[in-house]
């Protein structure tokens, strides 16, 4: 196996690199594409933040928000379910992240996911990395 390498230096961000590189490394095709679907949204959440907090999104965007973040979980559950592979992953986890973006009333709501969201995609990714 050729070992991945990365410049980047902060610590977690190394650490989640490296992670993904040893659950993409088994060949695992559905461990792969889950943790290709669950960046995905994890990636849609940790952009959304940001702009949110800079004052650069306001409530007339949440049926537009609300509806890319939950398209992209239900990917990932999609995935699971499809492939029968539910034990052992967060699913209850995620099913109930999907129910708060569904029922998010503002902006403000799904703002205040992206620490919930990205502590989901580490335990999505141990999940995997388990396997």
């Amino acid at each position: 196996m050729t070992e991945y390498s990365t410049n980047v230096t902060d610590p977690h961000e190394r650490q989640e690199e490296q992670q993904w590189g040893r659950i993409l490394s088994t060949g695992n095709p559905v461990a792969g594409m889950i943790l290709v679907f669950t960046q995905k949204f994890c990636t849609a959440v940790h952009e959304f933040g940001p702009a949110f907090d800079a004052g650069l999104i306001d409530n007339s965007t949440l049926p537009f928000y609300r509806n890319r973040l939950s398209m992209r979980l239900k990917k990932v559950l999609d995935i699971i379910h499809a492939n029968g592979v539910e034990t052992g992953l967060p699913t209850e986890l995620l099913e109930s992240l999907l129910e708060r973006v569904n029922t998010a009333q503002s902006t403000t709501e799904l703002g205040a996911m992206v620490e919930p969201v990205h502590a989901a995609g580490h335990a999505v990714c141990d999940a995997l990395e388990n396997w």
